[in-house]
């Protein structure tokens, strides 16, 4: 457990450091209008609350690159200039903490790592379970009253359908990330 802790450490102390340079911010800002170009034209609604999306994948080479702080900011900001931009509702301020979770995840599993399969799995699956299905569905509840609970099931399965597809495409991210020569640390 403690190694744990100490490794989430490492992996947000190294991603403030990353923070502190010229060229973390405008890569960063570079993805950050990828992911709202995405979030706002690359989505296909199949009702009120059950989107596909792939504005995650402009996320990861944001984690992997410069770690969980980086991540978490971009996605929340990409959260909110994207309600700027195109709002699909009121805005809550728990969506784009969710969309900060998001980064977060990505980071501490992608960041400073192999990036193996597993890791790209895991990375994955917990965005699905504990973000898409779990807070996502909290806060749509919270918006909108109790019966929108009754979509849980419809979003379990769209995100158990998704979840292969997503895993591969992040996993195709990532292998391409690999390529690209590794910034200062």
């Amino acid at each position: 457990m403690l190694s744990v802790c100490v490794f989430v450490r490492d992996q947000f102390a190294h991603s403030l450091r990353a923070l502190t340079r010229t060229r973390t911010i405008t890569t960063c800002g570079i993805l950050l209008a990828l992911q709202i170009v995405l979030s706002s034209y690359g989505v296909v609604e199949l009702g009120d609350s059950l989107k596909i999306s792939l504005k995650h994948l402009a996320v990861a080479p944001t984690a992997i690159l410069f770690g969980p702080v980086a991540a978490g900011i971009q996605s929340g900001l990409s959260d909110i200039v994207g309600f700027l931009i195109k709002p699909t509702g009121p805005y809550f301020p728990g969506f784009t903490l969710s969309a900060a979770l998001l980064g977060l995840i990505y980071g501490l599993l992608l960041y400073r790592t192999e990036r193996a399969l597993w890791q790209v799995v895991l990375a994955r699956v917990l965005v699905c379970v504990l973000v898409n299905i779990g807070l996502n569905t909290l806060f749509l509840t919270m918006l909108y009253g109790p019966s929108r609970l009754a979509t849980l099931p419809l979003r379990a399965a769209k995100n158990l359908i998704q979840l292969p597809i997503d895993c591969l495409l992040l996993n195709a991210v990532c292998r391409m990330m690999r390529r690209l020569p590794v910034p200062d640390r």
